[in-house]
């Protein structure tokens, strides 16, 4: 690590104008007409609950002591602590969000023997004993153990970590170091939540501003099909840092700013530059920090996120070319989006930011995942695995066609007259055909899904816990030939999503955005200008005064000029090159030779010094038939076709193996993996290894895909790309991608 100090200038500190206030007390009325606001009840059972739960777990360790024959020790001075982390401690859920929650313990006191169990000293068994828990579910084997439970209605997720002390304070500062010390890893895991959290709250100068603007952003990204850690895209943590980020950059700027900003700054980031909010602290306590001059895995990352505390990680490591591709495009929407809505003259229409993305209108072809099973119980299960792998399956398919995975199932309706009969849910991925050769004849080239899909279904079938019944059905559906509920469905959520403020008074956005286009100043495109020398200017040796100027070089004004480009390009390189020198010495290489590709490397970071602390914590049906020419048909894996050696392509061994833990942390924990900075490459072994795990699961259902399995017809001769898959049906056809 260089000894060079690591910091940037912000890149504005000018206060806000009366404009600017305006404007952000019209985006807090549009947040509240959003619902994103729990009401003063929900609030105050919610620390209720908490107090309760905290009483509870010292009443629990002091039960342990006392079993363990501690006798006047186990009294008096054992001890137990809750803790908060996630959305809940930065203070931004939502109504109906369930809380993140820690319980530090004493060494004596164990995970397997005592938090977990059914005996009377056990905490799980205690729980279980109180009338206002429901729905508990001890899940012992993930990668961060939790028990998931409604504590009078309040959804809880509880973490537990061992600490290798004798006591457990009142005042226990888990942001310590020495907190770490020889604590086992899943304890490490359990405790970075809170770390993470407490950190990242201790970079951010206006608290307010902060949680205003993420909120913000949260539901933008949700609105806009990109919020998903799971898929690919980010989740909570992720752009909590990026909105810390723009805080710290402008530093004076309010909600209405940083917004705007956000966008600006996001839209023209070089990924994979990373994102750091502070120093990467090294050898510690001898764990293991991302550093891609060491961990040739961190080299990989397109689009690194590192999270602000010891050991610190990369929390977006799941994004992919693809997704990585479709957040790019959002910024640079939501940057559009932004000017308008912002134009002077104009009304300030922040709703315009939460038009949903039109995702089944956006695309002509889609791949359409179905997830079956015989139970709900089977199928919660189920669908957790095979949610968790849905990224593999983006980067399976992403070399043949561009691809953008919607993050969310789509659920069928079920009647009365359904019951009994198999729960499903369906995922869609958008696709795009890729530049491709025309082959003789004029005919455009055919797209061959085949071994992607089938090698993605080999996978998941290889779950561990399959049960008769649990199946994924692939197809490839057109536009007009998809599941009429889907269309149902997405109608109903975006007529949820207009508050009744803007059924009466919101103009169309298309009409809203002409008029806008039509106020545009020359400014606007020198704003532009001042994108496009962002990127194409960067270079190590220019602008390092203009980075410490008081004007804000991103900012649109009347009078901007090249001039003004270039002083944003200057600033913009400063942040990036300050970062980089921070980690790599005067020597880093330059940003302006880096590709935001998957062979790119990162060079370095980019980050700010961190300013004051804050590390107080809250104690307390089936689908529809397609028509002949279109249907493609179930795809299953050929049993022929594809080999237990060669199901998965070079290297994804390590991958595979992890892949069980993984799913149960999408599948029990919800986002919590993204606060405890787990990488799926640091999952621990499975008694299984990898070939065992396909060939037990290829073996068992060997005569199942042969009996389903046929061989695929070859697509029909007409203009546009094909795309081939195998089917059961014996009438399918390829159909043209357009």
């Amino acid at each position: 690590m260089s000894s060079k100090s690591f910091s940037i200038e912000p890149f504005s500190r000018a206060p806000p104008t009366a404009r600017d206030h305006e404007q952000t007390a019209d985006l807090e009325q549009c947040l509240r007409e959003q619902g994103l606001y729990e009401s003063t009840e929900e609030a105050v059972l919610r620390e209720e609950v908490l107090g309760r739960l905290d009483r509870l777990v010292k009443e629990w360790v002091l039960r342990v002591s006392s079993w363990q024959g501690l006798g006047e020790y186990g009294d008096v001075d054992a001890n137990a602590k809750i803790f908060t982390f996630g959305s809940y401690r930065l203070g931004v859920h939502g109504p109906g969000a369930d809380i993140d929650t820690l319980c530090v313990g004493p060494r004596h006191v164990s995970r397997d023997l005592h938090f977990f169990g059914t005996e009377e000293y056990c905490l799980q068994k205690m729980l279980s004993d109180i009338p206002d828990v429901t729905e508990l579910q001890p899940v012992v084997d993930s990668f961060v153990p939790v028990i998931k439970m409604k504590f009078a209605g309040v959804s809880i997720d509880l973490l537990y970590a061992q600490l290798a002390t004798a006591v457990v304070p009142e005042d226990l500062d888990v942001g310590a170091i020495s907190t770490l010390r020889n604590a086992d890893d899943k304890s490490v895991r359990s405790l970075n939540g809170c770390r993470v959290t407490d950190t990242l709250l201790s970079q951010v100068e206006d608290i307010e501003t902060f949680r205003t603007a993420l909120r913000v952003i949260k539901l933008w990204a949700e609105k806009r099909g990109i919020y998903s850690n799971v898929v690919g895209y980010l989740g909570g943590v992720n752009w909590a840092i990026l909105v810390a980020y723009t805080c710290k950059l402008y530093p004076c700027g309010i909600a209405s700013v940083i917004v705007d900003r956000f966008f600006k700054v996001f839209a023209r980031w070089p990924w994979p530059t990373p994102i750091m909010l502070r120093e990467i602290e090294h050898d510690a306590m001898g764990l293991q920090v991302w550093d891609p001059r060491v961990n040739p895995r961190d080299q990989m990352h397109l689009m690194p996120i590192i999270t602000p505390a010891y050991p610190a990680a990369n929390s977006s490591y799941n994004v992919s070319e693809s997704t990585l591709a479709a957040m790019k495009e959002e910024f640079e929407h939501g940057e559009k989006v932004c000017t308008r809505i912002l134009a002077e003259g104009l009304p300030t229409r922040w709703h315009n930011l939460f038009e949903p993305v039109q995702f089944f209108k956006n695309y002509k072809n889609y791949l359409q995942i179905e997830v079956v099973a015989s139970t709900e119980e089977d199928f919660r299960a189920w669908d957790g695995w095979v949610h968790s792998r849905l990224r593999q399956l983006v980067m399976r398919v992403e070399p043949y066609v561009t691809v953008r995975p919607w993050p969310k199932a789509v659920t069928p309706p079920r009647s009365a007259a359904a019951a009994g009969q198999p729960v499903r849910c369906f995922y869609f991925m958008g696709l795009k055909k890729k530049a491709q050769p025309v082959q003789p004849g004029g005919r455009a080239s055919s797209v061959n899904l085949n071994t992607p899909v089938q090698e993605f279904k080999m996978q998941v079938m290889g779950y561990l816990s399959w049960r008769e019944g649990m199946d994924v059905i692939i197809r490839h559906q057109v536009q007009k030939a998809l599941p009429s509920f889907v269309l149902e469905t997405l109608l109903k959520q975006a007529a949820d999503s207009v508050s009744p403020a803007k059924r009466k008074a919101q103009v169309a956005p298309d009409d809203h955005g002409r008029s806008a286009a039509c106020a545009r100043t020359a400014a606007d495109d020198d704003a532009s200008a001042a994108a496009t020398a962002t990127t194409q200017h960067i270079s190590t040796n220019s602008g390092s005064e203009a980075a410490g100027q008081q004007g804000d070089p991103l900012k649109a004004s009347k009078g901007t000029s090249l001039e003004s480009a270039s002083s944003a390009a200057a600033a913009m390189q400063q942040a990036v090159q300050n970062g980089r020198q921070a980690v790599y010495g005067p020597d880093a290489p330059d940003p302006g030779g880096m590709s935001p590709s998957h062979s790119g490397r990162p060079n370095g970071v980019g980050g700010v010094s961190p300013s004051r602390s804050e590390t107080h914590s809250h104690g307390l049906g089936t689908s529809a038939r397609n028509t002949p020419d279109l249907a493609i048909g179930e795809l299953h894996a050929s049993a022929q076709a594809v080999s237990v050696e060669d199901a998965v392509r070079p290297g994804a061994t390590a991958d595979a193996v992890a892949a069980a833990a993984e799913a149960q942390m999408a599948q029990h924990a919800g986002d919590v993996g993204e606060w405890l900075g787990v990488d799926s490459g640091a999952a621990p072994a499975l008694q299984e290894t990898e070939e065992q795990i396909r060939a037990r699961a290829y073996n068992k259902r060997m005569q199942e895909l042969e009996a389903r399995h046929e061989a695929a017809v070859a697509p029909r001769r007409t203009g546009g790309l094909k795309i081939r898959l195998n089917t059961s049906g014996a009438n399918s056809n390829g159909s043209s991608l357009q």
